[in-house]
């Protein structure tokens, strides 16, 4: 008879070994395929620093970006998902335009009937994701943005007010990142819901309250993610939740409200929302069908949910880190002054859609920010067709995860000489005869995607950060403060570009 220590310790080294044996059972994939691989950690392949959160999931893929320096492409492993790493703009652009129709989806997991708001633009796949963004694409037209542009200004003149007296009451230093965020959820409220917030004035506003508990960056939620990429069936059979439940009751319960009390008092805006009731009615005829989708009051939250989602936390963030900027660089900041005081002599003030347009400096600026601190640090594909890369011998199953480090490209000097550097000049337009894009290669450039799944609201939020960082900038100037820190961290639990302990500012009025 065995001693009873020595039986635990030979079942706990059979668990080591099955465990051992079961993480690593892919790792011979690229190589059965003679694709150069990184060489993979057991549990973790090739993005240990991102599991553990050390590090942004863009920042651990820059460094295996920047290992293999001469590789159109690089096998890696996402704990034990194959995935294909695209480094050549060629290949970029192949997968994401030329090709689309082979990578199609992002592969991303939800559950319409559990998760009723996951079932939006951005999860859905194949036919169903298709007909849809048909459906949606006119509403994000320059001329349906255009009739939102009352509102903006609005928010603008809110955010103005608020400045005013807050700093009329001596408080000059903030932490821009909590205020941008205010500010770009009031515009979301109203854009989409046509509701009015108050984050500005209101800290514990609802509609605050719950873009807070969406993007709270605890490691816990950020745990539950990772399981749900990568273990979606362990997700469910847990029943983990993407978003607390109190979100998904509070998002479907205004929307429900707004479209009662729209169709009941015969209200409309020119907003989000009314513009998706419109594209219903439109299909009245089909029984409320869009193809193969029923466009109940749950389809139109998700839409609605994912604008709130992606519109406030982006359009803040990058707010936050282009003023972040302009205090390091004051030379900068004095152009982009002087740009917006011409723009206002000759179109006057508020500022008109044209005017807002004419602001090429400011554009470049954010453009800029956006390559620095791209929003989403990486793209995501699944192939949905066979496919052979264009060049090579390498043919990808149907399934097979491709990531598009997006974050790795934007600081690669290849195409971004002193990629830290601060320098918008880098998308003057007609410099050196390459355009906007001084002579790079396409699928370089890459904040809002590319192809058929360009973020549909690019033109919405390109309009919402020109406008109020001119509005803020004609009254304000902006400085480094005491907390100021010269670097940018990432705050690696969460899953878009996020400043670690905020950015804080010194505000302060200009003197005209």
């Amino acid at each position: 008879m065995f001693p009873a220590a020595v039986i635990i310790v030979l079942c706990c080294i059979v668990v080591v070994l099955l465990l051992y044996s079961y993480s690593t059972s892919t790792y011979k994939y690229w190589k059965t395929k003679s694709v150069i691989f990184a060489t993979p950690v057991p549990l973790f392949g090739n993005i240990k620093d991102q599991v553990t959160l050390k590090m942004t999931q863009g920042e651990c893929l820059k460094n295996i970006y920047n290992d293999f320096p001469r590789e159109k492409y690089v096998g890696i492993y996402q704990l034990q998902t194959p995935t294909l790493l695209l480094r050549d703009p060629e290949i970029i652009r192949s997968f994401l335009v030329k090709n689309f129709t082979h990578f199609t989806d992002r592969g991303f997991s939800y559950d319409g009937h559990r998760e009723p708001l996951t079932k939006h633009l951005v999860n859905l796949e194949g036919d169903t994701w298709k007909t849809l963004r048909q459906k949606l694409s006119p509403t994000f037209s320059s001329g349906k943005i255009k009739n939102m542009l009352g509102m903006l200004q609005g928010c603008g003149v809110q955010l103005i007010e608020y400045m005013e007296a807050t700093i009329n009451s001596g408080k000059t230093e903030f932490e821009i990142r909590d205020l941008t965020a205010k500010f770009t959820t009031d515009v979301i409220g109203t854009c989409a819901f046509g509701l009015e917030c108050n984050s500005l004035k209101d800290s514990q506003s609802e509609f605050r309250r719950m873009g807070c508990a969406v993007l709270n960056s605890s490691p816990s939620l950020a745990l539950a993610k990772i399981v749900r990429v990568f273990f979606p069936k362990l997700f469910k059979a847990l029943k983990l939740r993407t978003f607390p439940a109190e979100v998904q009751q509070f998002f479907l319960g205004i929307v429900k409200q707004t479209i009662d009390f729209r169709n009941t008092n015969q209200v409309r805006r020119n907003d989000f929302i009314q513009l998706l009731l419109e594209i219903k009615d439109q299909n009245q005829h089909q029984e409320n069908a869009i193809g193969s989708i029923k466009l109940t009051e749950e389809l139109i939250a998700a839409q609605v949910f994912v604008f709130f989602l992606a519109g406030f936390e982006t359009s803040s963030t990058t707010l936050s880190f282009c003023l972040h900027e302009m205090a390091v660089n004051q030379d900068i900041q004095n152009r982009v002054y002087e740009e917006i005081n011409e723009t206002a002599e000759k179109y006057g003030l508020p500022f008109s859609y044209e005017a807002i347009a004419s602001m090429n400096y400011l554009e470049q600026c954010l453009k800029e920010t956006m390559r620095k601190y791209p929003p989403v640090q990486a793209l995501v594909r699944v192939c949905t067709k066979q496919f052979r890369v264009p060049g090579t011998e390498l043919d990808l199953d149907v399934g097979t995860a491709v990531l598009i480090p997006v974050y790795a490209i934007h600081h690669d000097p290849q195409y971004y000489p002193e990629p830290d550097m601060f320098n918008p000049d880098r998308f003057a337009k007609d410099c050196n005869g390459g355009g906007g894009d001084n002579g790079r290669p396409a699928g370089v450039y890459l904040p809002f995607g590319d192809g058929p799944r360009i973020c549909i609201g690019m033109r919405f939020a390109m309009l919402e950060m020109k406008l109020a960082l001119a509005q803020f900038l004609h009254s304000y100037l902006v400085t480094l403060s005491d907390k100021s820190c010269a670097r940018i961290e990432f705050e690696p639990a969460s899953f878009l570009s996020c400043p670690k302990g905020g950015i804080w500012l010194n505000v302060n009025k200009r003197t005209h």
